[in-house]
Protein backbone atom coordinates (compact mmCIF):
# COMPACT_ATOMS: atom_id res chain seq x y z
CA UNK A 1 0.00 0.00 0.00
CA UNK A 2 1.34 3.60 -0.78
CA UNK A 3 2.34 5.34 1.60
CA UNK A 4 0.60 9.11 2.08
CA UNK A 5 3.42 11.11 0.78
CA UNK A 6 4.63 8.66 -2.01
CA UNK A 7 2.90 8.46 -5.30
CA UNK A 8 1.43 5.33 -6.26
CA UNK A 9 2.47 4.69 -10.28
CA UNK A 10 1.82 1.69 -12.55
CA UNK A 11 3.97 2.59 -15.20
CA UNK A 12 7.99 2.96 -15.56
CA UNK A 13 9.20 5.70 -18.22
CA UNK A 14 12.41 4.87 -19.89
CA UNK A 15 14.91 6.99 -21.99
CA UNK A 16 16.98 4.02 -24.26
CA UNK A 17 20.42 4.58 -24.07
CA UNK A 18 21.94 1.53 -26.14
CA UNK A 19 20.81 -1.05 -27.91
CA UNK A 20 21.77 -4.29 -29.69
CA UNK A 21 20.45 -7.33 -31.72
CA UNK A 22 21.85 -10.72 -30.83
CA UNK A 23 21.19 -13.36 -32.98
CA UNK A 24 22.09 -16.91 -32.12
CA UNK A 25 22.42 -19.36 -34.91
CA UNK A 26 22.40 -22.81 -34.10
CA UNK A 27 19.34 -22.18 -32.57
CA UNK A 28 17.94 -19.70 -34.74
CA UNK A 29 17.07 -17.31 -32.10
CA UNK A 30 17.24 -13.53 -32.40
CA UNK A 31 16.96 -10.91 -28.99
CA UNK A 32 17.07 -7.12 -28.35
CA UNK A 33 19.22 -5.77 -25.52
CA UNK A 34 18.33 -2.55 -24.80
CA UNK A 35 20.04 -0.66 -22.07
CA UNK A 36 17.60 2.31 -20.70
CA UNK A 37 17.79 4.81 -18.11
CA UNK A 38 14.48 5.46 -15.48
CA UNK A 39 12.80 8.70 -16.18
CA UNK A 40 10.06 9.22 -13.26
CA UNK A 41 11.72 6.89 -11.13
CA UNK A 42 15.47 8.68 -10.01
CA UNK A 43 18.64 7.07 -9.81
CA UNK A 44 17.90 3.41 -11.71
CA UNK A 45 18.28 1.97 -15.27
CA UNK A 46 16.75 -1.17 -16.50
CA UNK A 47 18.07 -3.61 -18.83
CA UNK A 48 15.22 -5.23 -21.51
CA UNK A 49 15.68 -8.43 -23.38
CA UNK A 50 12.88 -8.39 -25.92
CA UNK A 51 12.09 -11.63 -27.53
CA UNK A 52 10.08 -12.36 -30.63
CA UNK A 53 8.43 -15.19 -29.32
CA UNK A 54 4.35 -13.46 -28.46
CA UNK A 55 1.44 -13.19 -30.18
CA UNK A 56 -0.29 -9.94 -31.30
CA UNK A 57 -2.33 -7.94 -28.69
CA UNK A 58 -1.13 -10.74 -25.94
CA UNK A 59 -0.93 -9.88 -22.12
CA UNK A 60 0.71 -9.52 -20.61
CA UNK A 61 3.92 -9.00 -22.58
CA UNK A 62 6.29 -10.37 -20.12
CA UNK A 63 7.77 -9.62 -16.67
CA UNK A 64 10.11 -6.94 -14.41
CA UNK A 65 12.39 -7.96 -11.68
CA UNK A 66 12.78 -4.66 -9.75
CA UNK A 67 15.49 -5.69 -7.19
CA UNK A 68 15.16 -4.16 -3.89
CA UNK A 69 19.10 -4.02 -3.26
CA UNK A 70 20.49 -2.61 -6.58
CA UNK A 71 18.98 -0.34 -8.64
CA UNK A 72 19.36 -1.67 -11.95
CA UNK A 73 15.72 -3.48 -13.49
CA UNK A 74 15.24 -6.69 -15.79
CA UNK A 75 12.66 -7.09 -17.96
CA UNK A 76 11.99 -9.42 -20.30
CA UNK A 77 9.29 -8.48 -23.09
CA UNK A 78 7.79 -11.17 -25.54
CA UNK A 79 6.78 -9.00 -28.77
CA UNK A 80 4.62 -11.02 -31.85
CA UNK A 81 7.50 -11.61 -34.62
CA UNK A 82 6.11 -8.74 -36.99
CA UNK A 83 6.16 -5.90 -34.01
CA UNK A 84 9.57 -7.20 -33.10
CA UNK A 85 10.78 -6.72 -36.73
CA UNK A 86 9.29 -3.64 -36.91
CA UNK A 87 10.72 -2.37 -33.84
CA UNK A 88 14.23 -3.89 -34.78
CA UNK A 89 13.88 -1.94 -37.93
CA UNK A 90 13.04 1.41 -36.24
CA UNK A 91 16.07 0.74 -33.78
CA UNK A 92 18.36 0.78 -37.13
CA UNK A 93 18.17 4.26 -38.23
CA UNK A 94 19.26 7.21 -36.14
CA UNK A 95 17.39 9.16 -34.08
CA UNK A 96 17.33 13.08 -33.32
CA UNK A 97 16.09 12.14 -29.96
CA UNK A 98 16.28 8.90 -27.53
CA UNK A 99 13.87 6.46 -27.64
CA UNK A 100 10.80 6.19 -24.80
CA UNK A 101 9.84 3.27 -23.34
CA UNK A 102 7.16 3.02 -21.18
CA UNK A 103 6.20 -0.23 -19.69
CA UNK A 104 2.73 -0.33 -17.43
CA UNK A 105 3.19 -3.20 -14.59
CA UNK A 106 0.25 -4.58 -12.60
CA UNK A 107 1.57 -3.95 -9.32
CA UNK A 108 1.61 -0.38 -8.25
CA UNK A 109 4.94 1.22 -7.49
CA UNK A 110 5.26 3.73 -3.96
CA UNK A 111 7.91 6.99 -5.41
CA UNK A 112 8.63 9.92 -3.64
CA UNK A 113 7.70 13.33 -5.01
CA UNK A 114 11.78 13.05 -5.36
CA UNK A 115 11.26 10.07 -7.69
CA UNK A 116 12.67 7.72 -5.39
CA UNK A 117 11.46 4.21 -5.23
CA UNK A 118 10.58 2.53 -1.83
CA UNK A 119 10.19 -1.25 -2.16
CA UNK A 120 10.61 -3.82 1.28
CA UNK A 121 12.15 -6.74 -1.03
CA UNK A 122 12.44 -7.59 -4.43
CA UNK A 123 9.50 -7.07 -6.64
CA UNK A 124 8.60 -9.95 -9.73
CA UNK A 125 5.70 -7.90 -11.62
CA UNK A 126 4.15 -8.50 -15.13
CA UNK A 127 3.85 -6.05 -18.10
CA UNK A 128 0.98 -5.38 -19.42
CA UNK A 129 1.48 -3.14 -21.90
CA UNK A 130 4.47 -1.23 -23.69
CA UNK A 131 4.58 1.70 -25.90
CA UNK A 132 7.57 3.21 -27.74
CA UNK A 133 7.91 6.55 -28.50
CA UNK A 134 10.31 6.63 -31.63
CA UNK A 135 11.34 10.04 -32.90
CA UNK A 136 11.36 10.63 -36.29
CA UNK A 137 12.32 14.26 -36.89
Amino acid sequence: MPRPEFDSLNTIQMSLQSAEQHLHHNNGITQLHLSCSLINIARGSCIAVIRPDGALGKSPFGSIHIPADRPVMQAQISLASESFSELAAHLRHPAPRPVTLVMTVTDKLSVSQDGLLFIDESLDTAVTDVYWSLPIK
